[in-house]
């Protein structure tokens, strides 16, 4: 009896537990318990609708095994067609992003990864193409605003051979128009649009024309010597070298006949005397080049001018000698900062500035003059 008690028992506890056991319903997110119903097209991957419906997604792969999204038609092992207008706020309609968390540790961190693996042949590892005229192929954009550094496309190249390799180019192939090769701008004033370092001291610039690759017509060597089979065409006409004047800067101008002041070390002051043999030259107006022997990222002299000492300049005469005309020998005169007709050949040995090219007949004016010192 007391077995038989026993297993009536075990029976009861065992059918109260049973019954307080729910029964779990399907969710959006459980696997149904039912049979799981529902139709597709040929190719699409299936997506849940419900919790025992299926569908077709827009994930499409053809017979090739290519993937398409939002295209019947995959071209590429991976085909995504994006006809979308309304982005989120602040973003660009955009047919695949990516993102990767930032780099908590100074590593690198990529987002996406081209790689055309081919090492033969004209490969790309990442092609952009655009059919707008305002369009743009390929964009790099850095947002940071703080800390400096940072970029927002770079190019690299790792080849060690003598062939011709770069990290960045830039083609405008056709054969007409104006389009330009390579184009930088900048909107800070403390900005740069062009910058070039070579690291090992070698050529900074090298420019080619016509279908010769070896022969260049200019180039700018590691320590910034100018090398140019054209020559110079600045719109200055003159050689100017800059130099410290005696006295505030402010109490020269432009066409000012400049004299060697002894009382100073390197610096120029206005011609006061006629026939001066201190005579140094002309307050260069534009010089065409200007020479200095500061380095080339030394601050401005506030104390400096240019001082033409070849060239064609406007010069400040005087007609206290007589009317200049073209071809005269111009001198320093008793005004300051005037040049005037020479006339005493025996006081100017030394003292010649240049030659006059256009006449003055009378007061005092600017006219052209050859600066050839004598």
């Amino acid at each position: 009896m007391k077995i038989e008690h026993l297993a009536a028992l075990i029976c009861a506890l065992s059918a109260v537990s049973v019954a307080q056991t729910p029964t779990p319903s399907p969710t959006e997110n459980s696997i149904p318990t039912s049979a799981i119903t529902g139709s597709g097209k040929r190719g699409y991957l299936p997506k849940f609708a419900g919790p025992a419906q299926i569908n077709d997604s827009a994930i499409l792969q053809s017979a090739d095994g290519d993937v398409g999204i939002g295209t019947t038609a995959p071209l590429f092992p991976l085909h995504i067609f994006s006809a979308n207008t309304t982005p989120p706020p602040g973003q660009y309609p955009t047919a695949l992003y990516v993102e990767t968390p930032v780099s908590v540790d100074g590593t690198n961190t990529v987002a996406i990864q081209g790689l055309a693996s081919s090492n033969s042949g004209s490969v790309f590892g990442v092609l952009g193409t655009t059919y707008s005229p305002g369009g743009i192929a390929v964009l790099g954009n850095n947002t940071g605003t703080t800390g400096g550094g940072g970029g927002g496309v770079e190019g690299l190249t790792s080849s060690a051979d003598f062939g011709f390799s770069w990290g960045i180019r830039g083609d405008a192939v056709a054969s007409t128009g104006s389009a330009v090769a390579l184009f930088a701008q900048t909107y800070s004033s403390d900005g740069t649009a062009g910058y070039f370092l070579n690291r090992a001291s070698g050529n900074i610039i090298v420019g080619h024309v016509g279908q010769n690759d070896d022969q260049s017509v200019f180039r700018v060597d590691g320590t910034g010597r100018v090398f140019a089979d054209g020559g110079f065409q600045p719109n200055g006409a003159d050689f100017a070298e800059s130099m410290a004047v005696t006295g505030k800067r402010g109490g020269y101008a432009a066409g000012d006949l400049l004299v060697i002041d002894p009382a100073a070390k390197r610096h120029l002051a206005l011609a006061q005397k006629p026939y001066s043999t201190l005579v140094a030259g002309v307050y260069s107006t534009k010089p065409g080049m200007l020479g200095s022997t500061r380095k080339i990222d030394a601050p401005s002299a506030n104390d400096e001018i240019p001082l033409a000492m070849v060239g064609i300049v406007p010069c400040k005469v005087s007609t206290e000698n007589g009317p200049i005309r073209a071809g005269d020998l111009l001198v320093t005169s008793s005004t300051p900062g005037h040049a005037m007709r020479g006339t005493d050949r025996g006081r100017m040995l030394g003292a010649v500035v240049g030659k006059a090219l256009e006449p003055l007949s009378a007061g005092m004016g600017v006219i052209q003059v050859l600066v050839t010192l004598q």
